[in-house]
């Protein structure tokens, strides 16, 4: 995916004007999602990158922080969020329901929200071990406590049949 589809994908779950904000993009990679945030966001917000590997391309823009952790077991050291943005990083997660709990716990209560970006399948394979389907999504998060899971993006992935989903889950 290009930075200008990245963009695209996630564009309508972001206020475009307002105050600057702090997200986090967790299972963040090659950086991509943290550059369409940016781009994306007020000046002056800033991104918390967090990967299992350290990656290159976080040096060069000063509002992407990267944070090398795993965000299933390891304590985030992260401010309160606006935002917390998953691109295909739940399912590699066994207990996504736990999981989403420990998240939400660091976003801005009333007002925090989630960018869900996942294959909308149930069906796993080597690369997607722990599949969240669009309506597997609305469950684990409306069990969660979060009142409003709505699609903003859809199209089909270049690896796989299945279409890609990208959802705006709030509270």
């Amino acid at each position: 995916m290009k930075l200008s589809e990245a963009i695209s994908f996630i564009k309508k779950g972001i206020v475009p004007k307002g105050p600057s904000q702090i997200w986090a993009d967790l299972g963040a990679g090659n950086g991509l999602f943290s550059e369409a945030l940016v781009s994306l966001l007020q000046p002056g917000s800033t991104i918390h990158a967090v990967d299992l590997q350290k990656r290159p391309n976080y040096q060069h823009n000063p509002s992407i922080i990267f944070q090398q952790a795993d965000f299933v077991k390891d304590k985030l050291s992260v401010p309160i969020l606006d935002g917390i943005l998953m691109a295909n990083s739940l399912h590699y997660v066994q207990d996504q329901a736990a999981c989403i709990q420990q998240l939400k716990t660091h976003l801005r209560k009333r007002t925090g929200v989630f960018i869900l970006i996942e294959y909308d399948t149930d069906k796993g394979n080597e690369w997607v071990p722990y599949p969240v389907s669009f309506a597997r999504a609305q469950t684990l998060f409306d069990d969660a406590g979060f009142s409003t899971i709505e699609k903003i993006g859809e199209r089909t992935s270049i690896y796989r049949r299945d279409k890609m989903y990208a959802a705006l889950i709030s509270q």
